[in-house]
């Protein structure tokens, strides 16, 4: 063999180590990069089925670290008239059970903070004239608590959307919010599902005047 056609052959060998060793090189490469995709994609699915279990998940804290008070049971007002919209009415009770109301009830939904004062009691004493459970906050409340009360009500299911409103109370007394009825009350530092679910499966939709407003029964 001429020592030409040597060195062209060592060339060509040369040439085909080296086109290899980069093959190998991108291989390794591609393998570390998909690798890395697909911790990257795990990782996400993790966060997002996690915050997909929390948004399902019971609002709140349990029941024992909510803060609650016993369930209380003022006597029901002996005047629960209409009276014309604008009128103010003294309410024995903070927040108020029974009594004279606007004639328009308030929608069933959440009141933001800032709109305190909207609905006025006298309007929402008449959702609860009609078996509906209004949840009284102080608007004042820390953010996380306010947060909550948003959270229960935007997740009611079905036709239970239309039993259930938050309103901001200026000067609620005994907690940072209150689930009330038309004859009762209970006040919690904090949101739980679980007294929530209670309140209402003993009180929804029995106000003197249900006017449709669907039972209620945890799950």
């Amino acid at each position: 063999m001429s020592k030409k056609l040597e060195q062209k052959q060592q060339r060509r060998a040369a040439e085909e180590a080296r086109q290899a060793e980069l093959k190998s090189v991108a291989r390794r490469r591609n393998l570390i990069t998909f690798g890395v995709i697909a911790v990257v994609v795990a990782l996400v699915l993790v966060l997002v089925l996690g915050e997909r279990d929390k948004a399902t998940g019971p609002v709140g804290v349990a029941a024992a670290e909510a803060g609650c008070t016993d369930i209380e049971r003022p006597a029901v007002a002996e005047e629960a008239n209409h009276v014309e919209e604008g009128t103010r009415v003294n309410y024995e009770t903070n927040p108020p059970t029974s009594g004279n109301h606007w004639q328009q009830p308030a929608d069933a939904r959440f009141y933001p903070p800032e709109s305190a004062g909207d609905p006025p009691p006298e309007r929402a004493v008449h959702n609860l004239e009609h078996g509906q459970i209004v949840i009284w906050y102080d608007p004042d409340a820390p953010s996380d608590v306010i947060e909550d009360i948003e959270g229960y009500i935007d997740g009611q299911p079905g036709n239970q959307v239309l039993a259930l409103l938050a309103v901001p109370l200026p000067g609620l007394e005994g907690g940072n919010l209150a689930a009330g009825a038309w004859g009762a009350f209970q006040t919690c530092d904090k949101v739980s599902e679980d007294v929530l679910d209670e309140f209402r499966a003993t009180f929804q939709a029995k106000g003197p005047e249900n006017v449709g407003v669907p039972a209620f029964s945890p799950e």
